[in-house]
């Protein structure tokens, strides 16, 4: 049976979803440059427990897709909303960002708010 936990509000984590639209032809350029300069951010938030969880996931379906991009599906689960605002801050991010944008031609869909209940298996 999965476990169902409630986060209490002194813990409240605030989780992230973004979904990000790539151009197709320039998904394998944007997976290389993530890899490449987001990932060492990550590494470092979450080794200092600003970061929980941190995934991206390339979509292989879902209900807007459109021909010639390719989404992402970003999920941070960060600390508090300082650790988000940490992360967007960091000109690490900032620098990655300005590149990362020029592959998108739709804005990111972004949603955040307080995480109050969690299942994991």
């Amino acid at each position: 049976m999965p476990r169902k936990t409630k986060v209490a509000a002194a813990e409240t984590t605030e989780t992230t979803a973004i979904v990000l639209r790539v151009a197709a032809d320039h998904a394998t350029d944007f997976e290389a440059m993530f890899q490449a300069e987001e990932l060492p951010i990550w590494d470092d938030f979450t080794r200092r427990g600003r970061f929980h969880e941190a995934r991206l996931v390339r979509a292989s379906g879902g209900s807007e897709q459109r021909a010639g991009i390719q989404d992402y599906i970003l999920h941070i689960v960060a600390a508090d909303h300082e650790a988000h605002e940490e992360h967007d801050r960091d000109p690490r991010f900032q620098a990655f960002l300005a590149k990362a944008e020029r592959l998108q031609p739709n804005p990111p869909l972004v949603w955040f708010g307080d995480t109050i209940f969690e299942r994991r298996g």
